[in-house]
């Protein structure tokens, strides 16, 4: 499994516990659907799990879906491993 799908599997992991009290919930749910807040934790949750700093490259995330935002996260987290 290569990193962004890692990360892939802990965003779906974290939206099932986030969504957890409503069945069915985030079958199809897109990054637009989760609030500001949500996403901040989303961002400390994925930081956590991958030792990672991605909150301060957030500005550089150019937008799409879940996918999309694992592929960068898995693309900032190897620049900070780097770094």
């Amino acid at each position: 499994m290569d990193r962004a799908a890692a990360v892939r599997q802990e965003i779906q992991n974290f939206m099932d516990q986030y969504y957890a009290r409503e069945e069915g919930a985030t079958e199809g749910a897109e990054m637009y659907d989760i609030d500001s807040f949500t996403m901040v934790q989303l961002v400390l949750y994925l930081e956590d799990k991958f030792d990672v700093v991605i909150l301060e490259e957030l500005h550089d995330f150019a937008g799409g879906d879940f996918d999309a935002f694992a592929a960068f996260v898995a693309t900032s987290g190897r620049e900070n491993d780097a770094a």
